[in-house]
């Protein structure tokens, strides 16, 4: 190959001691710390010795067949243990390899610390273990502990789609619905089936997902829970939503070279009226069925509820996960019960960790008395701090916060560590969408007005010399435009959307009051993003709707809850 690569000796009583999946990993990161990533083998087979032929030399067809013979099962926990699923899997290596005790799956890998060794034999490990290779350019654009699994196919060979038969979509459709012969853009789509149900006939479900800007997973890798139990009944549609996944995303250059006012006339059109039009192309024009169930989750079931005002007619029923919010509620109504919501978890944060508030207010006075840069070049300003309690409305999140303000010292200055984990923690979502998201809320004849803003301004536990300090849940502010570099290019056009009048109405409340399609849904009671209030409003206006409300979910809970799914789509259908 033109180049020298000196070999790494290995005692043979290392190789007694470790199992072969150790001496694997080894192998593989070092042959990756010299190799190209498509030379690296994907698999490596142990022998005693070699196959060899009558004259001496060696089998080389003997060596082929051991080559495709299928990988040897892994190793199996002992039998007191339980299994160990691929997530906590991967999660356990980079915890390990962190010295950290728990880090969110879809957090910056570069951010927490992990060097390019650690991912390599990371990556190594999991081929070992499931026999799929990782996309190593993927990844390295996106490297998280989820996309790890997202990124991975088969090795030594095509993608298998496993126990599901995916098929994907992209079609065009106008930017605005209304200008057929203005720009348009690609949506992405994928219909997902039970290989073993794919030859028959089963209705369709589309699957709405929360955001705005969010993409739905890739089935082949991985079937959610509320997938595996959906597609017991259905043949499933994910939508990525335009603007966001991959469908034509919004990004800087979406809006390069345009006036505040020509950005807004361009985003006005990423509303749900627009998604629910492209949802109606997909459903008549590429699949060419008469109507759909709908399955909204969190942002979703806000979509659901302008698809039910405009097309019930397409629609055979609505399931919704926490999501039921729209018509009846205004920013100002929403961000308002956030943040009653937000006092009580940050109550509940310090009464489970009452030892964090000096840590907490130690951070916060040096954040104002230091210009404390972020890896990203971005100061870590107190109020960017505040953000990390995005994290306070999921099942784990509390305990990921207490687990970064312990992290959070080295010496008089703050570690390294928790800097990358605060600049990946505080900046989740690569969709500029999902930080504009206030304007979705817009009404004919009401500006938002950046309510969130207004409404904190007022509130004395989040002045900026309140004790205990207190967390921000789901809102967003002017100042993230200023102090994000990835949001800088749209400050002018924000500015233009939280002051913008002229919304068209996403819902016809007087349609929703007399629906005659079944409406399911089920609200987390302490919701931190959809306050349950809200949920219960949204219900009493809508017909033949039915509501549970929960209080042992939190936000995502339904979702990772395949029983619960399936109980909600079988008490649908006998409806």
């Amino acid at each position: 190959m033109g180049e020298h690569i000196e070999r790494e000796h290995i005692e043979p009583e290392t190789i007694e001691r470790e199992t072969t999946a150790d001496v694997t990993a080894r192998l593989r990161a070092h042959l990756a710390s010299a190799l190209p990533p498509e030379a690296v083998p994907a698999r490596f087979v142990f022998v005693d010795t070699l196959p060899v032929l009558p004259n001496g030399k060696t089998d080389r067809a003997a060596l082929e067949r051991l080559a495709a013979e299928p990988a040897p099962a892994p190793d199996r926990p002992a039998a007191d243990a339980p299994p160990e699923d691929d997530l906590a899997f991967l999660l356990r290596l980079f915890t390990s390899g962190l010295a950290q005790a728990r880090i969110d799956p879809d957090e910056d890998l570069a951010l927490l610390g992990v060097t390019s060794l650690l991912l390599t034999k990371a990556c190594a490990a999991w081929t070992d273990r499931t026999g799929r290779a990782v996309d190593g350019a993927r990844l390295r654009r996106s490297p998280t502990v989820r996309n790890i699994l997202a990124f991975s196919s088969p090795a030594g060979g095509a993608p298998e789609h496993g126990e599901v038969v995916v098929e994907e979509h992209r079609f065009d459709v106008p930017v605005d619905h209304d200008d057929p012969a203005g720009p348009s853009i690609e949506v992405f789509a994928q219909t997902v089936v039970r290989r073993s149900a794919a030859d028959r006939h089963l209705p369709y479900l589309l699957f709405l997902q929360g955001g705005p800007g969010g993409q739905c997973t890739d089935p082949r890798n991985r079937v959610p829970a509320w997938l595996d139990a959906a597609l017991d009944r259905y043949r499933v549609v994910l939508l990525d939503q335009r603007g966001g996944g991959r469908s034509s995303p919004v990004t800087a250059d979406t809006i390069a070279g345009l006036s505040p006012a020509a950005a807004l006339d361009r985003l006005r059109c990423y509303r749900a009226d627009s998604i629910v039009k492209d949802a109606e192309f997909l459903r008549e024009h590429v699949l060419r069925i008469p109507d759909w169930t709908l399955f909204g989750e969190s942002y979703g079931g806000s979509i659901a509820l302008t698809y039910l005002s405009r097309f019930p007619d397409r629609i055979d029923r609505v399931f919704v996960s926490s999501g039921l919010l729209g018509p009846v509620t205004t920013a100002e109504d929403l961000l308002s019960d956030t943040l009653v919501m937000s006092r009580r978890k940050n109550a509940e944060y310090y009464r489970r960790y009452p030892e964090d508030a000096e840590t907490i207010d130690r951070i916060v006075e040096h954040l104002d008395g230091h210009e404390v840069l972020l890896p990203t070049g971005e100061r870590l300003s107190p109020e960017r701090f505040r953000f990390l309690g995005l994290k306070f409305g999921f099942a784990n999140g509390m305990a990921a916060v207490h687990d970064l303000v312990r992290s959070a010292w080295d010496g008089d200055g703050l570690a390294d560590g928790f800097l990358k984990a605060v600049a990946a923690a505080t900046y989740l979502v690569d969709s500029p969408l999902f930080y504009l998201q206030e304007y979705t809320y817009g009404r004919p004849g009401c500006a938002t007005g950046w309510a969130a803003d207004r409404l904190y301004a007022r509130e004395p536990a989040f002045a900026s010399r309140a004790r205990p300090f207190h967390f921000y849940g789901e809102v967003f502010f002017p100042w993230m435009f200023r102090q994000y570099a990835a949001l800088a290019p749209f400050a002018e056009v924000a500015e233009a959307l939280a002051r913008y009048t002229g919304w068209t109405s996403l819902y016809d409340l007087e349609q929703l009051e007399r629906n005659t399609v079944p409406v399911h849904a089920v609200a987390a009671a302490g919701d931190l993003y959809f306050p349950a209030a809200q949920q219960v409003r949204t219900a009493q206006r809508i017909g033949s709707c039915w509501l549970l409300l929960s209080a042992d979910y939190s936000h995502e809970g339904l979702m990772n809850d395949r029983e619960g799914v399936a109980r909600l789509l079988a008490f649908g259908a006998a409806r």
